[in-house]
């Protein structure tokens, strides 16, 4: 009987090891703070997202100038709106990547691959659903690339 037991644990280890990996790789994020109550001048609740989001490049990579040009857009949600080129989708993006979550930073101790992305940096301000946005996205590794790709049009309309 006790043969077969540290074979079962034998067994068992590699398993055992591969669910504390796969749990540790959640991570707690960034903390979200909630936002101040925003209200228009007519003291009327003002929208329930107002995001700008400013698209640079990185220097010295080899985008045309005009590929390059940094852009800039505001976003509002609930209802769509702002300059962003089509608001209505990236309002369904946003929902769909998760709301406040998508914004949240990858955990310093997340794996992630080494491969590059493109030169593309995204610095995203304002509120979202009574949560503070103020974050970066770019594409230079595995994790940050998903979570820039998870935004959808949002970033890339």
């Amino acid at each position: 009987m006790r043969m077969h037991t540290r074979t079962v644990l034998a067994r068992l280890a590699p398993l055992a090891a591969v669910g504390v990996l796969v749990a540790g790789c959640g991570g707690d994020a960034t903390p979200v703070t909630p936002a101040p109550d925003t209200e228009t001048e007519n003291g009327a609740e003002g929208a329930a997202t107002e995001l700008t989001i400013k698209i640079s490049y990185d220097e010295g990579s080899e985008l045309t100038p005009e590929d390059a040009e940094p852009k800039e857009w505001t976003l509002t949600c609930s209802p769509a709106g702002g300059d962003h080129p089509d608001p209505e989708q990236a309002c369904a993006d946003l929902e769909k990547a998760g709301g406040p979550r998508a914004f949240e930073e990858v955990p310093e101790d997340q794996m992630c691959t080494h491969i590059y992305g493109g030169p593309e940096i995204a610095a995203v301000t304002g509120h979202l659903d009574g949560t503070e946005i103020d974050t970066e996205f770019n594409k230079s590794g595995g994790c940050e690339i998903t979570r820039y790709e998870n935004m959808g049009s949002v970033l890339e309309p």
